[in-house]
């Protein structure tokens, strides 16, 4: 599959353009032939463009336009004629970059969506295995000789203002911020399990040594601290498993 479609679709709509203005060409009078070839370069040069330089692109056209009629003074008896081509040039730019845009937008929304959903599949545990998850490790555990392990609970409050007040594309790329967090090997034993909406994240952290009390957290949570745009709500506790009767 094509990995980037934008151009090609973009390319076909041009192509449409010219097909239509070529019929056009055929068919209009030849006193409105030059004017439709210059809507049609503008109209066409707008797939080139961002929306911020088309518009400027359809600004100067219009004065020069402007200036143009102002010393015809010949051509005075098509002013109606004049005044939509006045009206029309500024706009015409527009169009083209404004599918443009919204092509790359989507496409950017789609692969965000794409590079969560990889790292969720493979990378990160859903938050549903993490009851089966610790029986099995406090097995491991036993085996290990080691007695306890740290549980961390990272709530992001904000989650769905991200989504409401910036846009799915601005949360879609602090998901993958995340998730580019979370994957990141550090020296601790660590599982992340989160939630589908990715606003709770349960981590086990089994460290080298016995953790005390004034020890910091973890990196990843430093890193997700620094996440500006996260409003999160962090709690931890230590998990200790029950000491082993002897059998005399």
């Amino acid at each position: 599959m094509q990995k980037n479609p934008a151009p090609a679709l973009v390319l076909w709509i041009i192509l449409a353009q010219v097909f239509m203005g070529i019929v056009a060409y055929e068919w209009l009078p030849a006193t409105y032939r030059g004017s439709w070839i210059l809507l049609l370069i503008l109209l066409i040069s707008g797939a080139f463009l961002n929306i911020g330089m088309a518009l400027i692109l359809g600004l100067v056209a219009f004065v020069g336009m402007a200036v143009y009629f102002s010393f015809d003074l010949a051509n005075q008896t098509y002013i109606e004629r004049q005044l939509l081509l006045l009206f029309v040039i500024p706009i015409a730019p527009i169009f083209l970059s404004a599918i443009r845009h919204n092509i790359q937008n989507a496409l950017r929304t789609y692969r965000a969506i794409q590079s969560y959903d990889r790292n969720y599949q493979h990378d990160i545990l859903p938050l549903t295995a993490l009851n089966h998850f610790q029986v099995e490790l406090r097995k491991l555990l036993k085996l290990t000789h080691k007695d306890h392990y740290t549980v961390y609970t990272t709530h992001i409050n904000n989650a769905l203002l991200i989504r409401e007040m910036l846009g799915e594309d601005v949360w879609k790329e602090t998901q993958n911020q995340i998730m580019a967090i979370l994957s990141t090997d550090h020296n601790n034993v660590i599982y992340h399990f989160i939630n589908e909406q990715l606003s709770e994240i349960r981590s086990i952290v089994i460290h080298e040594a016995k953790p005390t009390d004034d020890q910091s957290p973890p990196q990843f949570i430093q890193e997700l601290q620094a996440l500006s745009v996260l409003k999160l709500q962090i709690e931890h506790h230590k998990e200790s498993l029950p000491p082993t009767v002897g059998v005399t």
